[in-house]
This record gives C-alpha cells, sequence and structure tokens, in this order.
C-alpha cells in the first residue's frame, strides 16, 4: 500500500521545489552541459561528475521553497503546496529520463553500441575477486576467513561459592521524584500566595487574580506561561537533577574510599564544583551580570552551567550513559528513573591524535592553536567554538586554579583555601564582559600556560589512580540515599504591577522567548532543605547503588563465515578531486571495476559551503542527493542479477574534523544506501568512509568489516538443540525523524524507517542470518503511531515469506520527562503503542510479535576478562536487581556484554540491556507468547536470545587477528550517528531543518508512479 500524504489545515509550512526542479532540467538539457557521466579508456569505470551539475543549479537563481513562511517553521519537507503533487512528480520522472538519456549516450558511439543493462553486467564481478590482504584502503577483504572458537558465556548476579570473585560491577542511578502531579496546584497557590504579597490594594489584587485565572484557563488549552513553565519543569528538571547525581557519585566514591594519601583531590573537586553551582545560582546577581563575549558572539554563563552536560569537558568526571526504564506509581504520584553511571578517567581524545583530554582542552583554550583559530574561522563551528572556549575558561579555571605549589609552605590541602570565585570575578570576568580581544586572548593564554606550570594534569593522574582503587574494589559498596529539591526559584516572577497588568503574565519575559533553555537557570536542585528563595519545589531522591556480575561454567561456542554463493558486486567509489585522494583512487583502484563519483572540495568550501545560512549550499545538496540517487537507481534498476554495492568514501579529514562539504558527502550516502536497500528493491548497498589522513591496518580492517558486515553470513553451533523451536525468525528494527513542523505547534510529519534482517536454520542446523532490505515513508502526527501502513505492509510480507516469529525492536522510548499531569501521557510508546501492534498483528494468528526496548550501559571490568567475545545474563529474576517495575509492565530479559576489550576503554564493558512490555496488549497479544518467547526459562527463549546474540555477531567490529561483538548493530537507524540524524542539513533560509531522506522517500515514490495513476 502506498502511503499518500494528505492535506489539511495543520499548520504546517508549505513547500514549493518547482523553481529548483525546473533549473536541474534546464541545466541538464542545456547542449552546453557537459555530460555528467564518461567513461574510462578500459570502459571499466563509468565516472559520474553530478557535482558539476549541481554546482550549477546552486549558482543560478532559485526561488525559496518556502516562500515567505521561513520564519513560522522549525523543519519543511515534504508538505508539499496544493495542488502542486502531480507537477512534482512530473518533474522527477523528466530528470530520470535525462539522467537516462546521458547514460545511454556515452555507451553509444561509433565504436559501440551498449545498453545499460549489459554495461551494468559487464561491471558486476564476482565478490570473490575481492577476496585478499591488504593494508591499503581497497574493496579487498579476507572473505574467506572462517572465524572459529568464538563463544558466549552466562554471568549470574549471584556468586556461584564462596571463594567466586565479581567480574564485573555496575553503578545504578535511580532518581525518584515525588508527587509531580501536583505542581500545577502547588505553583497555582504560590501564586495567589505572590498576590497578596506583591500589593495590598484590592483593584490590583482583583486585576491580578484576573490575570491569574486567564493563565489557568490558557493552561487547560495547552498555552500561555503556566504551560511553558509546566513545560520547562516536564522537559529540563530531570537534566538538572542528573547533574547533581553527577556530584552525588563523587561523594558516593569518597564516602567508600579508606584513608588515602590522594583524598585531597576528590575532595577539591566536589567543592569546586559546588563552588560553580553557587556561583551561578547566585540570586543576587542579576542575569545580565553573567553574559561574556568573545570573537562577536555574545553567551550568558548562567545559562550556559544551566545545562546538564556542563562539567562533562573536565578530564575526570562522572557520564550517566544508558537509560535503563522508568517506572510510574500513579497512586502515589511517583515516577522514577534508572541509569547507568560511568566515569570518565583523563582518557584520550582518539580522534584529536591521542591527546590526554585535558591537554587537548587546554590547546583548545590557547588563541594561537590550529584547533582555535580554525574554529573561529569556519562560519559553521564558530558560535559553539565560542562556546565551548568560553565554558572551559571559567570550568578549568574554577577547577584547576590554585595558588603556585612553589609557595612557602604550600601543601596539597592548601587548595582546599583557595577561592577559585573570587580571583575569577576580579582578574577573569572583567575582561570576558569588555571588548578588548587581545586582552581574552592573552587570559585564556595565561589561563594555560598556569595549569601548566601548576601541574594540574598531576593531580588528574593522582585523582585516576585513587579513584581506580575505589572502583576495582571487590567487596561490594553499600548504596546511598541523597534526599533532594527540585526548586522553581522566585526571581522568576516580575514584581512590577504594572509590567504584570500590561503583559498579562508573572512572568520574566525569557519564559517567552524561542530558546526555552533559557530559562533553565530558574530550576534549581539542592538539598532537601526549606528554601525561602524557590517558587515550589518538588520532593526527589538520588540513589546510587552497585551490582556485581558473576562468571559460570555455562558457555557456548560457534564459528562464523561469509556465506558468498552468487553474490556480485559493483563497488561505488566517491573521491574528492585533490591531489591525495586522487593519488589512492589511481594506485589502488585503477583495476577495479567501478562507479566513481567526484566532487571538488575547495570550489564548494570557497564558493557555496562559507556561510552559516547559505541559499547555495542548500541547492546544491538538494540537486546532489538527487541526482547521485535517480542516477544510482537508473544504473541499478537495469540490472537482472542482484548485486552487492559498497560504496566507499574518501575523506580527507576525520569525521570530528570534517568541513561542511565532507558531512554533506557522507550524509547524502549514507542516505541512498539505505533508500537503495529498500525491500522492494532487488539489491543490497552498505557505505563505509576512509580518512586518508592517518589511515593504518587497523583502521582499514575495521573498516572493510564494517563495509561489508551486511552480507550474509552462515553460523555454526557447537551444541544444537535436539528439537529446535525456530526455523525462522524476523528482526525488525524502527526509528523515526521529524521532517516538517511550525515553531508554533506539536503537530508533524516524520520519516519512519526500519530495518529487516532474516535469520533461518538450515538443514545441517547451521543458522543463515541476512539482510531482508530497509523501508522509509512520511507520516504525519496521527498516522506515524497508530496505523503506519508501510510497517503493517512489510509484516504481511514476512508473514507470505513464512516468518512466524518477530523480534520487533526499537530504542527505549522513555521520556526522561516528568508526568506534571494525567492529561499528558507519561511514557509514550511511539512504535510499541497498543494501536500499532493491533495493525502489525492483524488477522495473522500464528505470527508472534516480541516488542523490545534496548538501551546501553557500562560495567567496571573488576578482573582480566576471560578470552570469550560475549557475556550475558538472561535470568529475569536476576536482571529485576536493574529495574523492577511495580506495575510489572516492563520487564528487562536479557544483558549483552562485550567480552574482549573495545577500542581504548581498559576499566569497562559495554552492555546491552533488552526489556519487554507485559499487560499492555490485552486483545493484541497474547502475554503468554511473550512470556514464553522472553521471560520464562524455555527453550524457545534460548533460541531467540541466541539468534539476537548472532545478529550482534553478524555486524562484528574487527580486530588484528580477533573480532568483537557489535554492542550496538542498530546504531545505523538509531542515535546521533544514525541515517536520520545524518539527512537532516539546513533550508535556505531562517534556520530551518531540511530531512534529505524523507525528500527522496517521495522522490522514490514519484519515480514508481504510472503516467495513467498520477494523482491530482
Amino acid at each position: 500500500m502506498v502511503n499518500t500524504l494528505q492535506e489539511g489545515d495543520d499548520g504546517l509550512v508549505r513547500v514549493d521545489y518547482s523553481s529548483l526542479l525546473a533549473t536541474i532540467l534546464t541545466v541538464l538539457q542545456n547542449q552546453e552541459t557537459k555530460n555528467p557521466f564518461s567513461l574510462s579508456q578500459d570502459n571499466n569505470r563509468l565516472l559520474i561528475d553530478i557535482d558539476e551539475i549541481a554546482f550549477q543549479v546552486a549558482s543560478a537563481t532559485i526561488e525559496n521553497p518556502l516562500g515567505a513562511s521561513a520564519s513560522s517553521a522549525k523543519s519543511a519537507t515534504v508538505n508539499l503546496s496544493r495542488g502542486l503533487k502531480s507537477h512534482f512528480i512530473s518533474q522527477v520522472q523528466q530528470i530520470r529520463d535525462g539522467l537516462k538519456q546521458k547514460i545511454e549516450s556515452i555507451l553509444n558511439s561509433e565504436e559501440q553500441t551498449l545498453v545499460i543493462e549489459n554495461f551494468i553486467k559487464n561491471l558486476a564481478t564476482d565478490i570473490k575477486e575481492f577476496q585478499g590482504t591488504s593494508q591499503n584502503i581497497s574493496f579487498k577483504y579476507n572473505f574467506g576467513k572462517k572465524h572459529n572458537a568464538l563463544q558466549k558465556r552466562r554471568l549470574s548476579l549471584q556468586a556461584q561459592d564462596t571463594s567466586s570473585h565479581p567480574l564485573l560491577k555496575f553503578h545504578k542511578l535511580t532518581i525518584t521524584v515525588e508527587n509531580v502531579g501536583q505542581f500545577d496546584e502547588e505553583l497555582q497557590a504560590s501564586l495567589k500566595n505572590f498576590i497578596d504579597i506583591l500589593t495590598n490594594d484590592s483593584d490590583q489584587q482583583q486585576d491580578l487574580n484576573d490575570i491569574l485565572e486567564d493563565l489557568v484557563e490558557d493552561l487547560k488549552s495547552q498555552k500561555g506561561d503556566l504551560y511553558r513553565l509546566r513545560r520547562l519543569m516536564y522537559t529540563e528538571a530531570l537534566g538538572k537533577i542528573q547533574r547533581e547525581a553527577k556530584i552525588r557519585y563523587l561523594e558516593f566514591l569518597k564516602e567508600h574510599l579508606d584513608e588515602h594519601q590522594d583524598l585531597i583531590y576528590l575532595e577539591d573537586l566536589i567543592r569546586r564544583l559546588r563552588l560553580i553551582g553557587d556561583y551561578i545560582n547566585d540570586i543576587s546577581k542579576v542575569d545580565g551580570y553573567y553574559d561574556v563575549n568573545y570573537a562577536g558572539v555574545t553567551l550568558n554563563y548562567r545559562t550556559i552551567f544551566s545545562e546538564s552536560n556542563a562539567f562533562d569537558e573536565l578530564p575526570i568526571i562522572p557520564l550517566i550513559v544508558g537509560y535503563l526504564g522508568e517506572t510510574t506509581d500513579e497512586h502515589q504520584g511517583r515516577q522514577q528513573f534508572i541509569f547507568g553511571l560511568k566515569l570518565k578517567l583523563g582518557g584520550k581524545v582518539q580522534a584529536r591524535g591521542g591527546k590526554a583530554v585535558i591537554d587537548y582542552n587546554l590547546n583548545l583554550l590557547d588563541p594561537n592553536s590550529k584547533e582555535h583559530q580554525e574554529g573561529l574561522a569556519n562560519p559553521f563551528k564558530k558560535e559553539s567554538c565560542v562556546k565551548k572556549v568560553l565554558r572551559l575558561t571559567l570550568l578549568y579555571y574554577f577547577v584547576f586554579a590554585t595558588i603556585d605549589p612553589s609557595t612557602e609552605g604550600y601543601t596539597p590541602e592548601s587548595d582546599l583555601e583557595y577561592d577559585p570565585r573570587k580571583t575569577f570575578e576580579e582578574k577573569v570576568l572583567p575582561i570576558l564582559q569588555g571588548s578588548d580581544e587581545s586582552q581574552k586572548a592573552s587570559k585564556m593564554r595565561g589561563i594555560k600556560r598556569g595549569l601548566e606550570e601548576y601541574q594540574a594534569s598531576n593531580k588528574i593522574e593522582k585523582l585516576k589512580k585513587m579513584l581506580l582503587t575505589i572502583l576495582n574494589k571487590k567487596q561490594i559498596l553499600q548504596s546511598r540515599s541523597y534526599p533532594t529539591h527540585i526548586s522553581l526559584k522566585r526571581v522568576i516572577l516580575e514584581e512590577d504591577f504594572s509590567k504584570i497588568s500590561k503583559d498579562s503574565t508573572f512572568f520574566q519575559s525569557v519564559l517567552r522567548e524561542n530558546n526555552p533553555k533559557a530559562a533553565l537557570k530558574y530550576i534549581s536542585v539542592d538539598s532537601a532543605n526549606v528554601n525561602a528563595t524557590s517558587l515550589c519545589t518538588l520532593t526527589a531522591n538520588i540513589q546510587i547503588s552497585e551490582i556485581q556480575y558473576f562468571s559460570t561454567d555455562d558457555s557456548q561456542s560457534f564459528s562464523m563465515e561469509y556465506d558468498l554463493r552468487n553474490v556480485y558486486t559493483i563497488p561505488v567509489l566517491l573521491a574528492a578531486k585533490e591531489k591525495r585522494s586522487t593519488k589512492i583512487s589511481d594506485d589502488n583502484f585503477q583495476k577495479d571495476k567501478l562507479l566513481v563519483f567526484n566532487y571538488e572540495p575547495q570550489r564548494l568550501r570557497e564558493r557555496l559551503f562559507n556561510q552559516l545560512e547559505s541559499p547555495e549550499a542548500f541547492v546544491y545538496q538538494v540537486t546532489f542527493a538527487l541526482l547521485a540517487y535517480i542516477s544510482l537507481k537508473v544504473l541499478l534498476n537495469a540490472s537482472k542479477r542482484r548485486l552487492f554495492i559498497p560504496i566507499l568514501r574518501l575523506h580527507l579529514a576525520t569525521k570530528e574534523d570534517a568541513s561542511p562539504e565532507e558531512v554533506f558527502m557522507r550524509s547524502a550516502f549514507t542516505v541512498l544506501s539505505h533508500l537503495l536497500n529498500g525491500i522492494d528493491e532487488r539489491h543490497r548497498i552498505n557505505c563505509q568512509g576512509f580518512c586518508i589522513q592517518n589511515s593504518n591496518q587497523y583502521k582499514v580492517l575495521n573498516s572493510l568489516s564494517s563495509l561489508y558486515c551486511i552480507l550474509p553470513k552462515i553460523f555454526k553451533l557447537n551444541q544444537l538443540p535436539t528439537k529446535p523451536e525456530l526455523d525462522k525468525l524476523a528482526i525488525v528494527v524502527v526509528s523515526s525523524r521529524e521532517c516538517d513542523r511550525a515553531k508554533s505547534s506539536d503537530y508533524k510529519i516524520a520519516n519512519l524507517m526500519g530495518e529487516m534482517i532474516g535469520v533461518q536454520r538450515q538443514d545441517d542446523g547451521s543458522i543463515r542470518l541476512y539482510m531482508i532490505g530497509t523501508f522509509s515513508d512520511n507520516y504525519n502526527s496521527q498516522e506515524i503511531h497508530s496505523r503506519p501502513d508501510i510497517l503493517i505492509d512489510e509484516f504481511e510480507r514476512l508473514y507470505q515469506q513464512g516468518f512466524r516469529q518477530v523480534l520487533y525492536i526499537a530504542k527505549s522510548p522513555y521520556s526522561t520527562t516528568l508526568n506534571m499531569t494525567k492529561t499528558e501521557e507519561y511514557k509514550d510508546l511511539y512504535f510499541m503503542n497498543k494501536a500499532v501492534l493491533r495493525h502489525l498483528k492483524g488477522q495473522r494468528e500464528e505470527m508472534k510479535i516480541y516488542p523490545i526496548l534496548y538501551d546501553k550501559y557500562y560495567a567496571v571490568k573488576l578482573s582480566k576478562m576471560m578470552a570469550v567475545n560475549s557475556l550475558y545474563i538472561q535470568d529475569v529474576a536476576e536482571l529485576e536487581s536493574l529495574v523492577k517495575d511495580p506495575s510489572k509492565q516492563a520487564v528487562v530479559f536479557f544483558n549483552l556484554f562485550n567480552g574482549i576489550q573495545v577500542g581504548d576503554d581498559k576499566n569497562y564493558n559495554g552492555v546491552i540491556s533488552y526489556a519487554t512490555l507485559l499487560n499492555l496488549y490485552e486483545g493484541v497479544l497474547d502475554d503468554k507468547d511473550i512470556r514464553q518467547g522472553l521471560i520464562y526459562d524455555t527453550p524457545l527463549k534460548n533460541e531467540l536470545m541466541q539468534m539476537l546474540t548472532l545478529y550482534h555477531f553478524s555486524r562484528y567490529e574487527a580486530g588484528i587477528g580477533k573480532i568483537n561483538l557489535k554492542l550496538d548493530p542498530y546504531e545505523n537507524l538509531i542515535g546521533f550517528d544514525s541515517v536520520g540524524a545524518l539527512s537532516i542539513f539546513k533550508h535556505m533560509t531562517g534556520g530551518v531543518e531540511f530531512n534529505s531522506l524523507a525528500f527522496l522517500t517521495e522522490v522514490r515514490k514519484a519515480l514508481n508512479v504510472e503516467p495513467e495513476s498520477e494523482e491530482t
């Protein structure tokens, strides 16, 4: 079923791409335009230069697709202007026909006549011809290697005997917030009290009470300042508690440390972090006091340090990683959030050549450094660079500044007497508030020099070693609780009657600004004491506890190898027209049959991607993505043979240092890969980038394993089940990304995307795992979480293919928000809600669907890890130690650990935690089926968990001489580096977001429309 977006009065900005598409057609049809397709002399490479076409289009005059409505849109992509759909379809199909003609024209000459089908057939190569190893960047990979003796071992939360020592341990953070549903009531009572205090005049009191009544009425309609305030507390309060929890975690570790000669450094770190909070939250200071500026950018320290991640650039600081669950007791008005804790321990910044964190950040602070100067010179990075530099200036000064250690009588205890706030306010803040840029540069250099001369790095190293002693302690640490108050400060109130009367609100104007986080400074988190400066307060509790994991003798071994039967390939190379890239292309790929995309990075950087808001850059990106997608689709549709298409991108810089045009190329081909892997497409595609700047054998090997990870694989188990419960299993993963939304509304259109994996038992008992395909479509707010047709169609397709068991997986949808009112659903289950599952199940009684949520956390390594590739726990009773939901709705049923050290983290093991939902799907899914498959200790659960584990192994990360289980095989679909995240870039104007995956999804549908069935 083809989903069709319907027109409606939804407040979304309408888009019109007619001018852009018409210009593309004009440039393509221009006789003077060079054909973007050409053949190498040996006819083995098709060279594709759509960069030139896109550059010409970007240089033309294009009407803004947003028209005059840019200022009212947050995002705008597929909500076409009324009556333009058929025209859009026609223009897209004309572009396809034009590209096809261009390809055909270079295949037909006086010397030869070829059709596209035969040309593609000649290019296709048996993938086994790329079998081999290479230390250089190439398509060669050791496919033939069979990975034997892979192993998984069961863990337990109980010691096996008195002599057992824990293998790992996990520090769990539980945040409990009480009476969240009473926030509105308490706030309104506080405002009535405020009215009584503000004035004794009865007429004025009546006016103020009328204003309050109007605000309460607006609240019911989800608008006005009371609603904004509720939303602020609802969405941001938890982040403030998390920052407090980071300091509490340091206190927790300090409480469990025995007398230690370096304990002073931890005590001083805690003290100084508290000083930052006191300084930022000083109620005697007005907001403007905290305004600072650098390089023409003005920021506010109070706003910067109100963010939950404000301390994260310190070399040693707790991190909250992993969201394990959320429970709500509606009767008690209690909401509980469970997270994982991890210590950042002064590690190295691998993307920056392995520099220590403090050295890297001090270098960034130095105005003479290359990183500092490049950050300020780049219009795309300038504001974030300035924000980081100003944050580091305060953060590192408060935490590391001290008296000269060479001063007579100095001891480490002397640091406890040093007041960084006093000297910062006297010697640093006035300079940052002024206009003399040379003074600011001099002060930043001085801070860097001082911290280096006073050997701050030595203190960090001592602190790290001491913290490792407590982390590595095998005796269990007793849990601790820290009662806390979340308060809304009284200073958010406007105290001038005439201004309150004029604005019809009691609150400061900052609450009504476009940036809601600007009001974060009015939320404070303190110890549970009476606070006369608060307007209203929520009671909370921070609990930190330890869970230990013990090894067992229960293990299983298996082998893995590629299944390359009948796999033919046409590799694709993306290479910049730049000296180093061209040399690698000529040296390493000259003999391969390829499709080659080129682009000119310097021209793009200097003429299009040269400012933060560039209409030309937007036009270039849309044009390039559109032409690349249609070109590949035309070529691949001509193949009768099913192909695997590996796309290798040569990048000039690392991902962290990439210039805007390289960022775009990475995102564009990631999006193309997802679309061209569609269920309706015959071919399978994957892409991977290679940085040519610092390539080595390990990086090449790991990148190639990622490039080829979607190829089919065969697993052979050393212990086969006597009576297998499963022959076929499908794994379906779903996510979404917004593509259209107005600033003034929550109504939206979003792109639903997903991936399907097939797992099938072979006649010999081995297990074959393969990619079924991807999907994507666009839906409005009502449809996407009620009846997403594409998802329903794919489940029907799975059923027709014989799949009767489906693991249906999404990222944990826990909101990280407080439930202020029962009218706001406390836990929106998105794709896991009952309406969606009802349609997925349909009338397919034999199909068993297992709803699964996942997230990650980290466990401390206590012992030298055994030579196993993975560790796991699947005993539900034991896993209740992680999350215990009183309502029994969310149940953790499986934890999977890395078994071998991954990367450079020698102290922690990654863990992926899986949970399911019970008692939510009455009349849709049978809880008995979910319990048999995921909860109870049954042969079916063992097989399901085995196949899920094999899926992690199929996306393995390669090391020298070993392979590592892929902890998060879903990162291409979900997260900061997913296809959805990478598909976003800015429109022509107004900072409006454009979703290229959503746009090309509509292009794909337009290409599939037959002329006679076009809709008007």
